[in-house]
C-alpha cells in the first residue's frame, strides 16, 4: 500500500524537510467530505514524506487514506445528508420504464387495431347491410385449391392463399311465428345422423379395408361406415373388388362412391338407389301437431295455432286434422309449443298417421302427400329472395383471433345435406344492393363499441406516455453522483452557492495551497 502511495505521488524532490504546521494542516478535517482534494497532503512537488512518517501520519489519519483511496480509484461518494436533493433513482427510473413500455405496447395494438378493429369497422358501417336478420340454408359448401374468395380464413393477411372451403346459401325473408296453444301428450325425437369427425373411417392404403362389411361412403381409398344410420336400398352395382388378401389395400386405395361391402369384398352401387334414416319408432298416436326442425320432431296434441306477430288464429283442432310445419327453432312449454320462423305450413289427414313411424316417411309426407297452407305458414319459394349466394363469416370472411373459429364455422354452417343429414339453417345479413353477398356475423352497436375502444385506450395510452417521457427530459438530470434529480426540486442559484461555499472552504484547508478543486453536488 505505502509503494502504491509512493508511485502516485512520486514525492521525491529536492526539498527533505517539511514543518510542522504542513503537517498539522494535514490532519485537519476539512468541512466537507466531499471536497476533499489531493492538495490537502501538502504541495507534493515540494514535500517528501519519509517512510516512518507518513506511516505514523496514516494510522492517525485514517480518515484521510480512505479519502484517497477512492480519490484514486474514481469513487466520490457523497453522504445523503450532505446532499441538497436526495436521489430519487428509484421512482424517476419507475416511471421512465412504465411509460417506455406502455409508449412500445400502444404502438404496437395501434397498428395491430388498424388491421383488426379500424380498417373491418369502416367497411361495417359503409357496407348498407340491413341490421335486421333474415334466413339463410346452405345449399353446397365446396373445396378449392385456389380461392378468390373464402367463407372463413382464420388469418386476414393469409386468407385468400391455398385451399379453402365456398359456401353457398338461399336467402330468403323470415317465416312465420308460431304459437300452439293448449298442447298435451307432447313428445319429440332427436335423429341422429353421422359425426363426419367422430365417425371411424377406414383407409384402404393402410391395409384398413380387409374386413369391410356394411354400407360404406368412401372417398379416395377412404371409407365411412353408414350402415348404422342409413338403410340403402338398391337394385344394381359394378363388379365386386376385392379389398383383402396380398394386393387388398391396392386394389381399393382409390376407390371412391357407396359401396356395399361383405367381408372386404365391395360392390359399388349404381344409381338409382334411396338411402334413408334408420330413425324409427316416432310416436305419432293421438297427435295433431308436426313440427320438424331440423334433425328434430316435436309432436303434441294441440287445441289451435296463433300467428305470434297478427294474433289471429290459423288452425283450430276442430279442422280434424294434422297440421305440419318446418321450423327454425322450437320451444316446448309445459301448455304450449312455440315456433319460430315457421315455412311450409301445410295439413294432414288423420289416417295418414299410424301409432308409429320412421322420419324419412314423414318427410314424405310433409314433401309429397300434405296440402300446402300458406295460412299457418308461406312456402319457402315465396319467400327467396336469391337462390345462391356467397356466405361469409364477416364482410371480411376472415377472423384474427387464431382460435380455430373458421373451423367451428365451417362445421356448423357447413352442411349441405351431402351426408344425408338436415342443412345448415341459420340466421344471416345481406345488403339489398348487393344480393350476391350475405354474412354470418353483423351487429353495428358492436362494432361502432369495439371501434370506440379501440381507438380510445390505446391512443390515449400513446399521448400520455409520450408526454410524461417529454417532461422528464425536460426536467430530469443526472448528478455527479450519477443520481437522478429534478429539476424543480431545488433552485439552481441554491445550488451553485451551496457549492461556493464548499469550494472556499476547501481552498482555506489546504493551508494555502493551490490545486483544482473535485466540485461535487
Amino acid at each position: 500500500m505505502l509503494q502504491s502511495i509512493y508511485s502516485t505521488w512520486g514525492v521525491i524532490k529536492s526539498k527533505t524537510t517539511t514543518t510542522s504546521t504542513n503537517i498539522h494542516s494535514c490532519t485537519e478535517r476539512p468541512s466537507s467530505f466531499s471536497t476533499f482534494t489531493p492538495t490537502q497532503f501538502g504541495k507534493a512537488d515540494e514535500y517528501r514524506w519519509t517512510s516512518g512518517s507518513l506511516e505514523k501520519f496514516l494510522q492517525k489519519n485514517n480518515y484521510f487514506f480512505e479519502n484517497f483511496r477512492n480519490y484514486k480509484m474514481g469513487k466520490k461518494k457523497v453522504p445523503s445528508e450532505d446532499l441538497i436533493v436526495p436521489p430519487q433513482d428509484t421512482r424517476i427510473c419507475g416511471t421512465i420504464c412504465v411509460c417506455q413500455m406502455t409508449l412500445v405496447l400502444s404502438s404496437v395494438a395501434l397498428v395491430y387495431l388498424t388491421v383488426a378493429i379500424y380498417m373491418p369497422s369502416t367497411r361495417a358501417f359503409k357496407s348498407g347491410i340491413d341490421p335486421t336478420p333474415v334466413m339463410c340454408t346452405t345449399t353446397r359448401a365446396v373445396n378449392k385449391d385456389n380461392c378468390e374468395w373464402g367463407s372463413c380464413g382464420e388469418w386476414c393477411l393469409s386468407k385468400t392463399s391455398g385451399a379453402c372451403i365456398q359456401i353457398y346459401v338461399n336467402l330468403r325473408t323470415n317465416g312465420t311465428n308460431l304459437t300452439f296453444q293448449n298442447c298435451t301428450n307432447s313428445a319429440n325425437k332427436t335423429c341422429y345422423g353421422i359425426d363426419q369427425d367422430r365417425a371411424d373411417k377406414a383407409r384402404c392404403i393402410n391395409d384398413e379395408c380387409k374386413n369391410l362389411t356394411g354400407t360404406f361412403n368412401c372417398t379416395e381409398g377412404q371409407c365411412l361406415n353408414i350402415t348404422d344410420a342409413f338403410e340403402c336400398v338398391f337394385k344394381n352395382s359394378d363388379s365386386p373388388v376385392k379389398c383383402s388378401g396380398r394386393r387388398g389395400k391396392i386394389n381399393c386405395m382409390d376407390i371412391n362412391g357407396l359401396f356395399s361391402c361383405n367381408r372386404g369384398t365391395c360392390r359399388k352401387i349404381r344409381t338409382p338407389y334411396n338411402c334413408d334414416r334408420r330413425c324409427v319408432d316416432i310416436p305419432t298416436r293421438n297427435k295433431n301437431v308436426v313440427v320438424l326442425s331440423g334433425d328434430k320432431v316435436y309432436l303434441s296434441q294441440c287445441q289451435n295455432a296463433i300467428n305470434a306477430e297478427t294474433k289471429e288464429e290459423v288452425w283450430n283442432e276442430s279442422a280434424d286434422n294434422v297440421v305440419m310445419a318446418s321450423c327454425y327453432f322450437i320451444k316446448n312449454t309445459s301448455d304450449r309449443v312455440e315456433a319460430l320462423d315457421c315455412i311450409n305450413g301445410s295439413t294432414l289427414e288423420h289416417n295418414m298417421l299410424t301409432d308409429l313411424t320412421n322420419f324419412t316417411y314423414l318427410s314424405h309426407l310433409h314433401i309429397s302427400v300434405s296440402v300446402p297452407t300458406p295460412e299457418i305458414a308461406p312456402p319457402d319459394f315465396d319467400l327467396t329472395i336469391s337462390n345462391e349466394s356467397k356466405l361469409m363469416i364477416n364482410l371480411e370472411g376472415c377472423v384474427n383471433t387464431l382460435m380455430d373459429e373458421c373451423k367451428e364455422f365451417l362445421k356448423d354452417f357447413g352442411r349441405d345435406g351431402s351426408d344425408h343429414n338436415a342443412r345448415a339453417r341459420f340466421p344471416c345479413f345481406y345488403s339489398p344492393s348487393k344480393k350476391d353477398i350475405v354474412v354470418a356475423r353483423f351487429d353495428l352497436e358492436v362494432t361502432y363499441r369495439q371501434f370506440v375502444i379501440a381507438s380510445v385506450v390505446p391512443s390515449v395510452l400513446f399521448v400520455v406516455s409520450c408526454l410524461v417521457l417529454l417532461l422528464c427530459q425536460k426536467t430530469v438530470y443526472v448528478g455527479d453522483d450519477a443520481k437522478m434529480r429534478f429539476k424543480g426540486c431545488v433552485d439552481t442559484d441554491t445550488i451553485l452557492a451551496k457549492n461556493n461555499i464548499g469550494s472556499q472552504t476547501n481552498l482555506g484547508d489546504t493551508g494555502g495551497g493551490g490545486g483544482d478543486d473535485v466540485m461535487a453536488l
